[in-house]
């Protein structure tokens, strides 16, 4: 599967999208230590649960590269229960260093938000042993930014000309896509952090007396901005409890991260996402190199494959095809009194 600086998957329930996502964390967690495919970032169990049933393959292989240097993580049973890793690269000492920091979780080389992140909440924990780990769920993402909210950005990443605090920047999106901004206090003794937003003319609102949107998406915002250049992103349905018009704004942000040397995989259900990136193109706002849209679903023996959509002129999508977010055309033409008859479209 090609990738680019954004990679946006796409397709219908258990196709295949999050395999893409877990093949990724496969490799972050061993890039560390060695511990298959259960260990902090991921658990799935033995190898037979993970290999494909429709097929007899001895081994389980994923490989990740860039053209110029290349890594193969290869994971086999023994005769017993155990499972064995062995690792494989064509790349040079220096470019496996390279690959082995941009995809390491605990030096934040890779990052990882799962669709289960934290919503909105009154206190949040403080992570006491990694504490600048975020965690796959979001939970430390706010007593992250209370501790790091003054430190200072790289130029790339900041917007506006007032404040280019971590901080400051969150705010700055925040308050683009959702109208808010957020404050954090610690809460002394109890290893714990409170956050606060401001919306319109009213402050220190509790997260959960605001959108629960804001407190999902809050996360997604720190996680970006606060990444170190050069690092892999892998996000889980970045639109939960958004409005389609902040979805299409949080499309904006992701492209805007993706233009300072970091690099997303984005799983999304959602239209709007999957327009908020036509809508760029089509306007010329965004790049079109620099996305790869990989629409996945099952062929007739039930394997996952892989489809690069095709954006055209004006958005225009070229090679629809079914499941391709045409859900709304289908219902359209049931509003309007017109049923799908062969391959054809004909009146009631």
């Amino acid at each position: 599967m090609d990738c680019a600086d954004i990679t946006l998957l796409i397709g219908t329930n258990s196709s295949g999208k999050s395999t893409v996502i877990q093949g990724l964390l496969f490799v972050a967690q061993n890039m560390e230590s060695v511990c298959g495919l259960n260990g902090g970032l991921l658990s799935l169990g033995s190898f037979e649960e993970n290999r494909c049933i429709y097929a007899d393959e001895k081994e389980i292989q994923v490989s990740v590269g860039d053209g110029e240097r290349s890594l193969r993580l290869s994971l086999y049973p023994d005769a017993g229960v155990n499972m064995h890793l062995r690792m494989s690269t064509i790349s040079s000492e220096k470019e496996w260093a390279a690959l082995r920091t941009s995809l390491n979780y605990t030096t934040r080389g890779f990052q990882y938000l799962s669709c289960h992140r934290v919503g909105p909440q009154n206190v949040y924990r403080k992570n006491m042993t990694m504490q600048d780990i975020i965690d796959v769920d979001g939970e430390y993402a706010v007593a992250f930014l209370n501790t790091h909210r003054t430190d200072a950005l790289e130029p790339a990443l900041c917007k506006g000309n007032i404040n280019y605090t971590l901080l400051g920047q969150v705010n700055w999106w925040l308050s683009y896509i959702a109208d808010a901004e957020i404050s954090t206090e610690e809460i002394r003794g109890a290893d714990l952090v409170k956050a606060a937003y401001m919306m319109h003319d009213a402050r220190q609102i509790r997260p959960t007396n605001i959108g629960s949107g804001i407190s999902y998406m809050i996360s997604l915002l720190i996680v970006c901005l606060s990444s170190p250049k050069g690092a892999v992103i892998a996000l889980e349905n970045p639109e939960i409890h958004l409005h389609p018009s902040a979805q299409a704004k949080l499309c904006e942000f992701f492209y805007f991260i993706s233009t300072t040397g970091r690099q997303l995989f984005i799983e999304t259900h959602s239209d709007h996402i999957f327009n908020g990136f036509r809508a760029g193109i089509a306007s010329g706002e965004m790049e079109k190199d620099k996305i790869k849209i990989q629409f996945i679903s099952l062929n007739e023996e039930h394997v996952s494959q892989t489809m690069e959509v095709q954006i055209g002129r004006m958005g225009r999508v070229e090679n629809q095809t079914k499941d391709l977010f045409d859900q709304f055309d289908l219902d359209l033409n049931k509003m309007i009194g017109l049923r799908r008859k062969g391959n054809g479209v004909n009146p009631e």
